[in-house]
């Protein structure tokens, strides 16, 4: 979990047509669905943008300026963007329509390319979904520049999919996406005669991080020969939502309360709980119930709230949560802890030791759970940003970007 303002972290404010970006609005290829529809199935393919060098070179620069190390991002290639929809499945088992953007490197006719798909953090708004703003990313542009096929997918909730409420750290929910966008990928690079060299690599930080290791999961368990990973970076993610909510919901100010509802809100919904007003007290509980419809800002929906846990939450719910009630809410959660299970890729945990929004210890719980179970290439990475500055949750982002450019580029062939 984080806030909108770890994406300045991760996007450029440079104005496109002086980026070497050239943009156009046609209505693109339309793919044709199968007769029998199928989760993956790619649905549209609409042109975004092309990013020559020139640009890529200066989202590396500003990344750098942010304090990134980008020595593993090299800006070799100009970079092509496209929008694409594909069919995916809600937890409550619809196939919906979804959407994400790819970029891929601009490289000779038949040259191969390592794919990397990567989990964006939490976003209020629909305006900031990924595809919404790809040439402005400078994170997606220095992957694809550097020589990537990078695939970020929008998430139910966004997008195509904004009437949906967005399943907010819900394992199910998150994985099924990016599950979905590899296959509907796949079809576009067919189409495009884009070639892949069957290296895929997963990374995300915040929500992208929780995203990662839930999509890691279901690909390792459920579909390991249609999905063989070559590695995996989860950063400063919510792995364990039983001891992350309870941390929540027990502090007496609560400087992000609208991380606080929006967890409620989506698990309220995708649990069919219907019991906002018996978890937020009023007015609040019709401000959690209202603004999380994607055209609030997260500044906004914090104002609509308060910092004082005792007053936003019903004191019967948490008395009854942080104590021995609220067993069906705790079950929930518990049902969405993601890290009794042994990674089988290489895997790499990356946290702040100060993560005020999603704890340190979602970091060591996780990696001494997986290496109990088993897991052979498993590491926790601690932010390294310099001790003066708290290694919280925004101040690590730098610090993570340069380290998942660096471990996949050592990985990586074909860049």
């Amino acid at each position: 979990m984080t806030l909108n303002s770890v994406r300045r972290w991760c996007r450029i404010a440079i104005v496109v047509c002086l980026a070497g970006i050239s943009a156009c609005g046609d209505a693109g290829d339309s793919a044709s669905p199968a007769a029998v529809p199928r989760r993956g199935d790619l649905l549209s393919d609409t042109f975004s943008a092309t990013v020559g060098v020139s640009g890529i070179n200066l989202a590396i620069a500003a990344l750098a300026a942010l304090g990134v190390d980008t020595s593993a991002f090299s800006g070799k290639y100009g970079v092509t963007l496209r929008r694409i929809t594909y069919r995916t499945v809600t937890p409550d088992g619809r196939l919906i329509e979804a959407s994400g953007v790819v970029a891929w490197p601009l490289k000779l006719a038949g040259a191969a390319s390592p794919m990397l798909s990567f989990q964006h953090a939490t976003l209020f708004r629909n305006a900031d979904a990924p595809s919404n703003n790809a040439s402005t990313d400078s994170t997606l542009l220095a992957v694809a520049g550097t020589g990537y096929i990078i695939l970020m997918p929008d998430y139910i909730g966004y997008g195509a999919s904004a009437s949906e409420v967005h399943p907010y750290v819900h394992a199910q929910g998150l994985a099924a996406p990016i599950v979905d966008m590899v296959r509907a990928t796949r079809q576009l690079l067919a189409r495009h005669n884009i070639v892949a060299n069957g290296q895929l690599f997963l990374t995300g930080y915040s929500e992208g991080g929780y995203a990662t290791l839930a999509a890691q999961k279901e690909m390792e368990q459920n579909l390991p020969l249609e999905f063989p990973l070559t590695a995996s970076l989860a950063a400063a993610g919510p792995y364990d939502m039983s001891a992350t909510t309870q941390f929540m919901v027990g502090l007496a100010t609560n400087a992000h309360p609208e991380i606080a509802g929006f967890v409620f809100k989506a698990y309220d919904r995708w649990y069919q709980w219907n019991r906002l007003s018996g978890i937020f007290q009023s007015p609040y509980d019709t401000v959690v119930a209202t603004y999380y419809d994607g055209t609030h800002s997260s500044s906004a929906i914090s104002a609509a709230l308060t910092t004082a846990s005792a007053d936003l939450f019903t004191t019967s719910f948490r008395t009854g949560f942080l104590g021995t009630g609220e067993t069906t809410v705790k079950a929930a959660f518990a049902a969405n802890d993601i890290y009794r299970w042994a990674p089988r890729s290489p895997t790499r945990l990356f946290h702040g030791v100060d993560d005020s929004i999603a704890p340190y210890f979602n970091a060591t719980t996780a990696r001494d759970a997986m290496n109990s179970a088993g897991a052979t290439d498993l590491a926790l990475i601690d932010c390294t940003t310099p001790v003066a500055i708290p290694r919280d949750h925004e101040e690590c982002v730098p610090d993570y970007l340069g380290q998942f450019a660096s471990w996949f580029g050592s990985l990586a062939t074909d860049l």
